[in-house]
């Protein structure tokens, strides 16, 4: 499998303890816009996606047992309702697959920050299996199964830098850019998707301009053009429900220092140009906050 995601591929005869061990990247959103819902409440969305190099590690492992086993530095997240867990039980009832997986899931995305862990754990998952057993799964067939996991799933089955992303997240246009620099803020305090969606009011504007002069901004590398057309319709809803994510909005704010909320909250992303023109001294920055530095991936 031809994949920057994969670190090591191990094949043995009959499939049995075979192992892959693979990346799994977070994500950033550029311009996040709701244009509207669906009937089932969904809401209609229109995005830029960047992958960044956060990323966390899982193990996959072909197993005797039929059964799908988790193991994490994360205690709460060692269950069935893991996403690592739904893909690979769905993979392997969509396929028949008689075989079981031990998955090991060393975690360093923050859970509920809006950087898409769960996600691009599920996508991997799905990726992982796939190359274990050759499966050789269509990319269309692998955002089926994608969509039936998640909003985000795709865009990391598609394993592009940068997206357009509309529907529900389902509909993926990759788009090549140039690399960028950031520093990801969390203030440790996790926000529910569904909540953020919740308080926030849908406006049917389509800022299809915006989105235009981002993607020429990001394709150029102009980082002052980036700025100025990052957009993020969740942001006040984020800002409104979680005060210690406006209380670190604030801090930069005061600073002169750009700052976003991402997807649903509650990390904050800063995109650093190539002069030193975002002065961010992370020593300064609350200890009470964890901060990455992160690329384009």
């Amino acid at each position: 499998m031809d994949s920057r995601l994969v670190l090591s591929l191990k094949k043995r005869k009959g499939c049995y303890k075979s192992k892959i061990e693979l990346l799994s990247p977070a994500k950033i959103n550029l311009y996040l816009n709701l244009l509207g819902r669906y009937r089932d409440g969904y809401h209609k969305i229109e995005s830029i996606f960047e992958r960044i190099s956060l990323c966390d590690k899982i193990d996959i492992e072909v197993t005797n047992d039929p059964g799908i086993v988790i193991q994490s530095n994360r205690r709460d997240l060692q269950n069935e309702n893991n996403l690592c867990c739904r893909a690979a039980a769905l993979i392997k009832s969509e396929l028949n697959i008689p075989f079981g997986f031990k998955i090991i899931l060393k975690k360093n995305i923050p859970v509920g920050s809006g950087l898409g862990g769960g996600s691009s754990n599920a996508a991997c998952v799905l990726l992982g299996i796939d190359a274990l057993l050759d499966l050789k799964l269509s990319r269309q067939k692998l955002y089926r199964l994608g969509g039936k996991l998640g909003s985000d799933v795709n865009f990391f089955l598609s394993e592009a830098s940068f997206a357009l992303v509309s529907g529900r997240g389902e509909k993926i246009i990759p788009f090549n850019a140039k690399k960028f620099e950031h520093i990801i803020i969390w203030p440790r305090a996790g926000l529910a998707t569904k909540k953020v969606y919740r308080h926030t009011q849908v406006k049917l504007t389509k800022f299809l301009s915006n989105v235009k002069i981002l993607q020429y901004a990001l394709r150029k590398g102009d980082v002052a053009l980036v700025r100025q057309n990052i957009f993020n319709a969740l942001e006040p809803s984020a800002l409104a429900l979680c005060a210690k994510l406006r209380r670190a909005k604030q801090y930069f704010d005061k600073k002169g220092i750009l700052v976003k909320v991402t997807g649903s909250g509650s990390a904050l992303y800063a995109i650093l140009g190539y002069r030193a023109d975002c002065l961010i001294d992370i020593d300064k920055i609350p200890k009470s906050w964890d901060v990455f530095k992160a690329w384009t991936f």
